[in-house]
């Protein structure tokens, strides 16, 4: 890339950054900005800090672990719980450093259990995908995560074995394991457009994951997403995930470009992010097909 593409591509992250902080304030979003390095005391690590150290860039300075921010959502819960934050809605811009890679994201966060609020913060976001950013979001994947509580025994969620066959959804790694009779073996036997319908009929203690799968998943439709597929064995990559969680894809994307859920903070909330190198990709994608 020449410098002055190099420039080019630059200003138009920083407009796109300043575009975004600007929209969401507008829209009643009170705006945050933490620091990229995260202190960590050894004697306070949580569960949830151990498990995630394994993807992080981490050094000890004396008795204290530092780390480059890995996830925004983390960060904030962090934050909140810290300084007893009582904003209800926030936007944010920055970078975040998961495993070797670096990624720009914009996000958003509502810190409300009504769910008819957080769909309303959902919309926000789809909305200036769509006319601030010229982006079609084609496909949608929608999970639950009190779904593996209800599935799955405590012992069962602490076996590795178990949880790798189902990361992997390797139905004949948990049939034998856990035995044709186990609810996760017939729930993941029947087919993926169907696996939601069984839920609500054979299992009543999903019945309420269920509708709210359902809900959402219609506000989706209503909001002109092509494809919503129901990922009903998805597993938490931490352990305030409490509910819904989404994914969406634009139909060049292997990684999405936009994800978040429901999680407590320690109330429940709802946040969302939005990939900034994604975009960029559509940008590269599109300029390739024009030359």
């Amino acid at each position: 890339m020449s410098l002055e593409k190099n420039s080019q591509y630059l200003l138009e992250k920083k407009r796109k950054e300043m575009d975004f902080l600007h929209h969401f304030h507008f829209l009643g979003y009170d705006l945050l900005d933490l620091s990229l390095l995260e202190r960590f005391e050894w004697d306070r690590l949580s569960e949830d800090d151990l498990k995630m150290m394994k993807s992080r860039h981490i050094w000890q300075v004396g008795d204290s672990l530092l780390s480059l921010r890995s996830d925004w959502t983390d960060a904030i819960v962090r934050y909140r719980k810290k300084y007893k934050l009582q904003t209800d809605k926030i936007a944010y811009s920055g970078p975040v450093f998961p495993m070797d890679q670096e990624k720009m994201q914009f996000g958003m966060e509502i810190f409300t259990d009504d769910i008819s609020r957080q769909l309303s913060t959902m919309e926000d976001l789809l909305q200036y995908i769509k006319e601030n950013l010229a982006l079609s979001l084609d496909v949608a994947v929608i999970s639950h995560y009190s779904l593996l509580k209800k599935l799955l025994s405590k012992s069962e969620r602490q076996n590795s074995e178990i949880m790798q066959y189902l990361g992997e959804r390797n139905l004949d790694g948990l049939t034998k394991r856990l035995g044709d009779s186990h609810p996760v073996v017939r729930l993941m036997s029947q087919p993926v457009p169907d696996q939601l319908d069984y839920a609500k009929e054979y299992f009543p203690d999903l019945r309420k994951p269920v509708e709210e799968i359902q809900r959402w998943q219609d506000q989706l439709i209503e909001n002109n997403i092509r494809v919503v597929y129901c990922d009903l064995f998805s597993i938490p990559p931490q352990s305030y995930y409490k509910g819904i969680f989404l994914q969406f894809y634009a139909d060049y994307s292997v990684e999405p470009v936009l994800t978040g859920g429901q999680y407590s903070s320690p109330t429940r909330a709802f946040g969302m992010a939005i990939n900034l190198s994604s975009l960029f990709l559509k940008t590269n994608v599109q300029r390739g097909k024009s030359s």
